[in-house]
């Protein structure tokens, strides 16, 4: 795979944190919304002002891993907020050289291939998914389950057209700074640590929900389209309600790629917050809840504040 193919499948690291396992049904994202806290703060928006005395204010913007040009067509609260920025971070560093090294984690080298972990039946499933998505079975036996995992649930989509990149193209065309909250290093390490067996079990559920999953990445760019937050939690949410069995496996999954992440992205941040005149984009999962990076920053003592 040469350094274009690693790309794409790096951004679906991003991705995964923001599309949803299972494709669930309307009563249940409806009965999920309605278990949201009602003091909810953060359930909706995806431009927020973050300010405290002593620096000019910085904005979060909430984005979605996505190539569709409703997603990349700046609404112009978001537009104006980025023009009039200092500096851009976005969430993860995809320089050649840290993807390669990134890349390297999602292979085996011990000898063992994924046909041997999974067993000649399922690698077969998987091996003619995949190949569907342009992936050659000798590449997919090679493959760690977890890498086979989010190759399959990640959109078919021009990599370099996804929003994060459209905004960093931006902010090198207007001469800003770039800094990133993570490293490829670490977002796959929070993945190749997961254990086998939880990887195999999510691998075959990704590849017995293909095709539901793939068809409900129209419904979460609705709710991101509506900016709603909330709606965005119910659809992750509902892939436990309709697979109970593997429930617990994705409620790790997320504290992995969702939960610990927030807390290092919002650590991450201060400097540029302290700097002020920042704009920072993190995917929009990121910022809901009690335990996201806007409550996180909120804790910290920034004003916390909805623009768009």
């Amino acid at each position: 795979m040469d350094a274009t193919g690693w790309r794409k499948w790096l951004l679906a690291l991003a991705a995964a944190c923001a599309l949803p396992l299972a494709a669930p049904g309307d009563a249940v994202l409806d009965a999920l919304a309605q278990q949201a806290p009602a003091a909810q703060r953060f359930d909706k928006g995806l431009l927020w002002k973050i300010e405290r005395p002593g620096a000019p204010a910085s904005f979060v913007f909430g984005t979605i891993h996505i190539d569709d040009p409703r997603v990349t067509a700046l609404p112009q609260p978001v537009a104006q907020a980025f023009a009039g920025a200092a500096s851009f971070t976005m969430e993860v560093d995809l320089n050649p050289d840290a993807m390669m090294r990134a890349a390297s984690r999602m292979v085996y080298t011990d000898g063992r291939d994924l046909a041997s972990v999974l067993g000649p039946e399922w690698f077969r499933k998987t091996a003619a998914l995949m190949g569907g998505l342009g992936v050659p079975e000798p590449l997919v036996a090679k493959f760690k389950p977890w890498a086979a995992m989010i190759t399959l649930i990640m959109p078919q989509q021009r990599s370099l057209e996804v929003l994060d990149f459209v905004l960093l193209r931006m902010a090198r065309e207007q001469g800003k700074p770039v800094f990133q909250l993570e490293s490829a290093d670490e977002q796959t390490l929070a993945l190749d640590g997961i254990p086998e067996a939880e990887q195999v079990a999510l691998l075959k559920y990704a590849v017995e929900n293909h095709e539901r999953m793939r068809s409900d990445t129209a419904r979460l760019i609705a709710a991101y389209l509506e900016r709603d937050l909330g709606a965005m939690w119910a659809i992750n949410e509902s892939s436990k309600k309709a697979a109970p069995q593997v429930a617990p496996l994705i409620d790790r999954l997320y504290e992995r790629l969702v939960t610990e992440r927030n807390v290092r992205m919002a650590e991450r941040m201060q400097p540029r917050l302290r700097e002020g005149g920042a704009f920072i984009a993190v995917g929009a999962i990121h910022l809901y809840g009690e335990k996201g990076v806007l409550s996180l920053l909120q804790g910290r003592g920034y004003r916390v504040s909805r623009v768009y």
